[in-house]
């Protein structure tokens, strides 16, 4: 069944169990201030929108006052779709707000202003002036929680700087996200559905995709990525219809991508594009830059989606911790001559189904053996993860990464990796310590990959001193 939008504004808000001293930003001032807000608005499931207009209203509505809006929701690829719209969108000359969850290096990946992320000293400011009416809110009965402190932070800065386009990113589901109170987007586009947080969004794909359908509006377009399950393209329309969608144009159905030669075709109707792989790596990338050039389409910025400005966005895309190769830097430094470190935020049964692909691709390539490195955040399902990639690795560490979050101990995901047929499988204290393992200054050659949470690949950027 599918959910009414006109309940949105009615749920309650069960409080998630609280995560003290989560490490945000290499700045120490920084670090402690979102520390303190975090203490002060702690984490919440995501709740409705009643409570959240109120504390925008405090704010003098500064979501009513933002450029065009591309709302972007889904399980897996909502970032490497923003970062594909972004691209898309700069290359044609246009400047770009963008609000993102979570980071992984500085907590002001999460805030871009016109291009840039936002300064400390900006940073500081806004959370003095929410601060204020995030206590008055709270003060006559209305919780805030943390993500829609800083949902609020971003559209007021938003609000107040000039820029062509605003890229939104959904926290959770789609619904009920605090995101949701932007009322009339220039698109909404909507990424795979996978299973991923099932005990708020629910335990089969189509009830997890009625939550994401939640960000289609009346006579607001709609650019949705390829499904695994026949019955999610059928919730899409569904619900669509069911809010008068202006257009929905789904991946596999309406529009098309193909690799061929060094790049790849998307092709929708009358409409092709010959284009040059992405410069982010894996298959998987070319249908987020599909669902991006959807979107770019059926938005006001229609007029950009040409062949040299989407394939100048094609080369200049960036998305760290998303199948990144590291070159240099600390962590590199620490194998041998020959060896190739990988990261990768692959976190659950769509992600596995990702990098196996790439690994298979890497298999057929130059078959150089491969060892896993990972973790894994708190009641996350790393079950299916590791099953989608077994037998691809020959050896695997689970490690005590050194992040503050709630994650799972690394005894019981060895004990999983094992379970799951995994061969040579150690608990190490640190990244470093994984990486320094000696079996792997006694092979020639290998590859790494250090995958299985962002937390996880954002710590290995920063003690590798990548900026993201």
């Amino acid at each position: 069944m599918l959910p009414d939008p006109k309940h949105a504004d009615q749920q309650t808000a069960p409080q998630l169990p609280a995560a003290a001293h989560w490490n945000y930003s290499a700045d120490a001032k920084t670090e402690a201030l979102i520390c303190r807000i975090r203490d002060t608005y702690p984490p919440h499931l995501p709740a409705g929108l009643a409570r959240f207009r109120h504390f925008l209203a405090a704010l003098d509505n500064p979501h009513l006052r933002l450029p065009p809006v591309f709302h972007v929701a889904g399980t897996n690829g909502k970032g490497s779709t923003v970062a594909f719209l972004q691209a898309m969108l700069e290359a044609g000359g246009k400047t770009v707000h963008r609000f993102i969850s979570p980071h992984l290096v500085r907590f002001s990946e999460r805030i871009v202003i016109a291009g840039r992320e936002i300064d400390n000293a900006a940073l500081h400011a806004l959370v003095e002036e929410v601060d204020k009416a995030a206590a008055s809110v709270q003060a006559a009965g209305h919780a805030i929680s943390f993500f829609e402190f800083f949902t609020a932070l971003s559209f007021l800065a938003f609000s107040r700087v000039p820029a062509d386009a605003v890229l939104l990113e959904t926290g959770l589901g789609g619904l009920l996200d605090a995101t949701n109170v932007i009322e009339h987007p220039a698109c909404a586009v909507i990424t795979r559905i996978s299973f991923d947080h099932m005990r708020t969004l629910g335990h089969t794909l189509p009830d997890i995709a009625a939550q994401k359908a939640g960000i289609i509006k009346t006579d607001c377009p709609v650019a949705i990525a390829p499904q695994f399950d026949d019955a999610v393209p059928v919730v899409f329309d569904e619900y669509a219809a069911r809010v008068r969608a202006s257009a929905v144009q789904l991946g596999a159905r309406d529009w098309h991508v193909s690799a061929g030669g060094n790049g790849f075709l998307y092709q929708a109707g009358a409409v092709s594009f010959d284009l040059p792989l992405p410069a982010l790596a894996g298959a998987h990338q070319m249908l987020n830059a599909g669902a991006a050039i959807t979107a770019l389409r059926l938005s006001p910025f229609a007029a950009l989606a040409q062949q040299d400005v989407l394939a100048e966005a094609m080369r200049r895309v960036r998305w760290p911790g998303r199948l990144q190769r590291l070159e240099t830097g600390a962590l590199c430094a620490l194998l041998p001559a020959g060896w190739e470190l990988w990261v990768d935020g692959a976190h659950n049964d769509s992600g596995a189904e990702s990098l196996r692909a790439q690994v298979d691709s890497w298999a057929r390539a130059d078959g150089l053996p491969l060892h896993l490195v990972t973790a894994f955040k708190a009641r996350k399902s790393p079950d299916d993860f590791f099953e989608r990639l077994a037998g691809c690795f020959a050896s695997a560490q689970a490690v005590h990464f050194g992040i503050d979050a709630p994650m799972e101990q690394p005894e019981d995901v060895a004990a999983l990796l094992r379970a799951a047929g995994y061969d040579n499988v150690r608990v190490s204290e640190s990244l470093p310590a994984a990486l320094g393992a000696p079996f792997f200054a006694s092979a020639p050659r290998g590859r790494i990959i250090i995958t299985g949470s962002l937390y996880l690949v954002g710590h290995a950027l920063k003690l590798n001193g990548d900026s993201a």
